[in-house]
């Protein structure tokens, strides 16, 4: 049958992609719409296998808060160019609604949710049709808050890193936009200085164990192998490692004479309130 300039263009308009492209699905499926969509997709499932093993190292982190909830999640692709294009844009606004609207812990879960007629999955079927690219959710988190919770996202270098911070309070703060600024600067914090855990508690034991190799196999080879003071200096090696990547313990970015936790209590007082602490914190950064 007969391929029409209109049918092209109902075809463009619900998938996005190119007219040649969805000429020639139309023609293959004898012009009906709906197969030439599902053609499509699969078309998009067929790039993804095709460049399985192509580096998808670019991307962003996406951050968003909702009612209660606050949500981090990175999706990759191949180059820096369709992580900034309008499609990439549009499927990482379906990828974060998603996840506000939805209980979801993992990427399965995501990709089963329903956006319009399609699920995630479609839409990303669609987008890699459209664009050759592979594109993956490589990894999501949420939290949720609520009364005396105060939520505030960071965004670093336009996606490239950010952090959700949750400060939990008891009291009236004196001073809410202080108390935002705080919660700002800590999810900055986060960021630049690498945080891994808030506190030690929170630090991986395999982690932990890791780094004490090293430290034993680095005093040993500078010639110091008496057991116990190895040990000791295995020990303060460690001790100021895990200062470094535990938030609480790190100095505070605008003020290196004070930890952040202390930091936090002091703002807390300063408000005129019983209790201020960090409660959570997510960070994600783009390949890491």
């Amino acid at each position: 049958m007969d391929i029409t300039a209109s049918m092209v263009n109902a075809l463009r308009e619900k998938t996005g992609v190119g007219m040649m492209q969805c000429k020639k699905a139309l023609t293959e499926t004898q012009g009906d719409i709906e197969k030439a969509i599902e053609l499509l997709r699969k078309q998009g499932a067929a790039v993804a296998a095709k460049r399985a093993d192509k580096d998808a190292n670019e991307g962003a982190i996406l951050l968003a808060t909702g009612a209660g909830k606050a949500v981090v999640v990175e999706i990759n692709c191949e180059t820096d160019f369709v992580a900034k294009s309008d499609d990439f844009k549009a499927l990482s606004k379906d990828v974060v609604d998603a996840m506000l609207s939805n209980n979801i812990t993992t990427a399965e879960e995501l990709m089963a949710i329903q956006v319009g007629k399609i699920d995630i999955h479609g839409r990303f079927s669609e987008v890699m049709a459209k664009i050759g690219e592979k594109i993956t959710v490589r990894r999501l988190a949420n939290m949720s808050f609520g009364e005396n919770e105060l939520v505030v996202t960071y965004s670093h270098l336009m996606g490239k890193a950010g952090a959700v911070v949750k400060l939990a309070y008891t009291g009236t703060p004196s001073d809410l936009n202080e108390l935002n600024a705080l919660a700002k600067d800590i999810a900055m914090q986060a960021v630049a200085f690498d945080a891994v855990a808030l506190d030690e508690s929170g630090v991986p034991a395999a982690l932990v164990a890791k780094e004490r190799e090293i430290a034993k196999e680095m005093i040993i080879n500078e010639g110091k192998t008496k057991p116990d003071f190895v040990d000791r200096q295995v020990d303060g090696r460690v001790k100021k490692y895990l200062q470094g990547i535990c938030l609480e313990s790190q100095m505070f970015l605008r003020d290196n004479k004070i930890s952040v936790k202390d930091h936090v209590k002091a703002t807390g007082d300063k408000l005129g309130l019983s209790s201020l602490k960090i409660a959570q914190f997510m960070k994600f950064e783009l390949g890491k």
